[in-house]
């Protein structure tokens, strides 16, 4: 059983079915809903792009451009930079909604997959001694599933992480103090993917599609909606960006995200394992949410497969110990890069100094070919 058909979710369902695994993936919205609604951080990482290359998906699943390039900015001045590496390895710009619409395609109508929309009061029973059971409702009544294993895809607040009884996950988490205004907008992103500071704060400009973009402005935690109407969205974005030729455009969504980071482990209890959101969150600075995600389900279904088709559980037992290196190293580099951009810009919050020094560290960024070269492992995954 899966519960959740977010990426994690939806990926982890694949590679199943791919490898003969009969599963079940639970989902409380319906599927227009996944395919229409959700816009969200849209970076494959050449690790994961390697990945679905591996299982022969990636020209199907991943339809995005190159991610080679970043357009940094500092007081509107733009330094672009290379994050391919010296192997060639290469990321992949493909939001969340077009790669879970293409997992849906992919699952559902070419492999038949099993997904079960709208379904509600979804509860977990992972006892010692029994096999573990599912039980929710949709509209044709209750129902109790009994399987071999569950996979936790179901994020943050979902219902895996929360039926694992108190005491036996340990939760490490760093709040860093602001949050983020994400506006999606009806306007592709022109040249390449913008991150920036400013004396005014942070900016960045992100692919959503073809024709949208997402932009995302620093802000106060004490904000709300009505404290950034369209107007001041506009003018912030082009004071941040240093550069008064953007022009309005229609404004889709506002949405506030604090900046967090939050770690919960082991990440798996019994028969019960988590993965993506479930386990770990990071600030988006660092583009890693998704890609630990894939990490974590690629992972947990080799170990699936080796459990149910060889019997050997022993990958299965270790699967926490196997993903927290790369959690907490990836946890690194997202605190380094949130820290980093965020003091370099608006020094009204940690002050000239924690400025200076920031902005000292992305010019060693920009001009040392080692720090760069590391910087690049870690957006592509190979560190």
């Amino acid at each position: 059983m899966i519960i959740g058909a977010g990426v994690a979710g939806l990926t982890l369902a694949t590679f199943l079915h791919r490898s003969g695994v009969e599963c079940v993936v639970l989902e409380r919205r319906d599927r227009a809903y996944l395919q229409t609604v959700r816009q969200r951080a849209g970076v494959v990482d050449a690790r994961n792009v390697q990945m679905f290359e591996r299982v022969g998906l990636a020209e199907k699943l991943l339809a995005g451009p190159v991610a080679q390039t970043i357009d940094y900015r500092t007081d509107g001045i733009s330094r672009i930079f290379n994050i391919i590496g010296d192997d060639a390895s290469e990321g992949r710009f493909c939001t969340q909604q077009m790669l879970v619409n293409n997992l849906l395609r992919v699952l559902i109508d070419e492999m038949g997959g099993e997904v079960r929309f709208e379904v509600s009061d979804v509860t977990v029973h992972n006892e010692e001694g029994t096999e573990p059971q599912v039980r929710y409702t949709d509209s044709n009544g209750a129902h109790e599933i009994t399987c071999d294993y569950i996979a936790g895809c179901d994020a943050d607040r979902g219902v895996s992480r929360a039926s694992i009884p108190d005491g036996v996950l340990t939760t490490v988490t760093h709040e860093f103090g602001y949050a983020w205004l994400a506006v999606l907008v009806e306007s592709p992103v022109k040249g390449h993917p913008v991150m920036g500071v400013s004396e005014h704060g942070f900016v960045a400009q992100l692919p959503r599609g073809p024709q949208r973009s997402r932009y995302y402005l620093q802000c106060s935690l004490t904000d709300g909606v009505a404290d950034w109407p369209d107007q001041r969205i506009w003018d912030e974005v082009r004071r941040r960006m240093g550069d008064a030729s953007i022009e309005n455009s229609i404004v889709h969504e506002k949405v506030f995200v604090p900046l967090r980071s939050v770690v919960h482990f082991p990440m798996q209890h019994r028969r019960l394992f988590l993965a993506g959101d479930a386990a770990h969150l990071v600030p988006p600075t660092g583009a890693k949410g998704m890609n630990l995600a894939l990490f974590d389900v690629d992972t947990l279904a080799q170990a699936l497969v080796k459990a149910l088709r060889e019997h050997d559980c022993s990958a299965l037992a270790s699967y926490s110990d196997t993903i927290l290196p790369r959690l907490w190293g990836y946890q690194a580099f997202s605190a380094w890069m949130t820290d980093t951009m965020h003091d370099a810009g608006d020094p009204s919050i940690n002050g000239n100094f924690r400025q200076m020094t920031a902005r000292a560290r992305l010019d060693e960024l920009f001009n040392s070919e080692t720090a760069a070269r590391l910087h690049s492992e870690y957006q592509r995954g190979t560190a």
